[in-house]
């Protein structure tokens, strides 16, 4: 109806991955390496997390959800130089585990990130050259052939990076008489989600304001909701597969917008909108009671981990999580929103849809082989097997 394409629409991607989850999930070994739990893993600076499922499903894992941590955030003003003093390098570096973030904006400011113990520093050449440090030149959303940005990654980690080195007093010069600049940062710390400390610990010195990310529910009634079943198929052609997926997707985002346009009550005028729930040529919506949950602050992808498995637990036993959802319409979708940090291609967020009925004739990832009874197996077998659908963005430029 309307051209609303532009040059920056079109560096926007999203990336679908179509997975089948396995029948048992440890929930001590959660598995990292296969969709969706890669996408969560990729995603360690979140912002904002999102949980949406039916009223009824929630009352069942109301329990389960309480019983998570809470994620808990500071906001601290400090220089780069702190993080380097004995104290804090010590405790949260070299044998903690903490994820920070400072102030900037990638692509124009100087931005320093730290996860699993590397330390990202992007920053201008003019400050580059001055800091004497080796980095490497990358893209910075401006002219395409000007190496005007640099990144420098630091494994704090490394046995040489100890107080007295060479190359680490490098960093400490760069640091002291350099990036001396005082900043604002966002910590969590990965190890201790305790909020009583017996002993007062190195990032208490900083006068941090202390943010704690508690779910805030809101209540959905009478949505109308698009089928699930088959939502995609072995058989089915990419273009009707792209068209349910997008469909789909576009749901997802106006029950996050709490849009009266997927009410079941809703009767708009079609001038003003021509948005449907219904899919010409498929299944009848039905009508739902939703609950949405949102966390806010800077969370870890761990967190989020633990969360995904929180909601696919089912019948617990010794073999650990059982994915055997009671009825056909247990579905959730898991939402994240990143902060920023690459100007270009930068990951900005993800959505997952699970549910027990949207793949048909999924190919399978492997046997059922456990060490339980015949009947526990043949029950388990008998149950719908969960998949998920993985919508990853990339690039996005009005995703915030």
């Amino acid at each position: 109806m309307f051209d609303f394409s532009d040059d920056a629409s079109h560096r926007e991607k999203c990336y679908t991955t179509i997975a089948q989850l396995p029948w048992v999930i440890d929930s001590n070994q959660i598995p990292r390496k296969k969709a969706p739990f890669s996408t969560i893993m990729n995603h360690p600076f979140v912002h904002t997390v999102e949980v949406i499922l039916e009223d009824e499903v929630y009352a069942e894992v109301q329990t389960s959800l309480d019983e998570i941590n809470k994620p808990r955030s500071a906001r601290v003003f400090m220089s780069p130089s702190e993080l380097l003093e004995h104290d804090f390098f010590n405790t949260y570096i070299k044998t903690g585990n903490v994820m920070m973030i400072s102030e900037g904006r990638a692509g124009s400011d100087t931005m320093l990130t730290l996860n699993d113990g590397i330390l990202r520093i992007e920053l201008g050449k003019e400050v580059y050259e001055r800091t004497g440090l080796t980095g490497k030149p990358i893209r910075s959303g401006g002219r395409k052939h000007a190496k005007d940005r640099f990144l420098v990654e630091l494994n704090l980690r490394l046995p040489s990076m100890l107080h007295g080195k060479k190359g680490f007093d490098r960093i400490v010069w760069a640091f002291q008489n350099v990036l001396n600049r005082p900043m604002a940062w966002l910590f969590c710390d990965l190890v201790s989600f305790s909020v009583d400390q017996e002993s007062p610990t190195p990032i208490e010195k900083q006068s941090p304001q202390w943010i704690d990310s508690g779910p805030k529910k809101t209540n959905l009634s009478r949505v109308s909701m698009p089928p699930l079943q088959g939502l995609v198929s072995s058989h089915m052609s990419e273009d009707d597969m792209q068209q349910k997926c997008g469909a789909f997707s576009e749901w997802i985002a106006l029950v996050q917008l709490k849009s009266s346009r997927i009410s079941a009550d809703d009767e708009v005028d079609p001038y003003l909108s021509r948005y449907e729930v219904q899919v010409p040529g498929y299944e009848v919506c039905r009508t739902v009671n939703l609950v949405s949950l949102k966390w806010q602050g800077i969370i870890s992808s761990k967190w989020i981990l633990d969360l995904y498995a929180c909601l696919l637990n089912g019948r617990k036993s010794s073999h650990g999580s059982r994915l055997s959802p009671s009825s056909s319409f247990s579905w959730f979708t898991l939402s994240a929103l990143t902060l920023r940090t690459q100007a270009v291609d930068g990951r900005d967020g993800f959505t997952i849809a699970t549910a027990p009925s949207i793949a048909s004739q999924a190919p399978s990832d492997g046997n059922l082989s456990l060490s339980m009874s015949g009947d526990e197996e043949t029950s388990l077998r008998d149950a719908p097997r969960y998949s998920s659908v993985t919508w990853e963005y990339v690039g996005a430029t009005t995703i915030r």
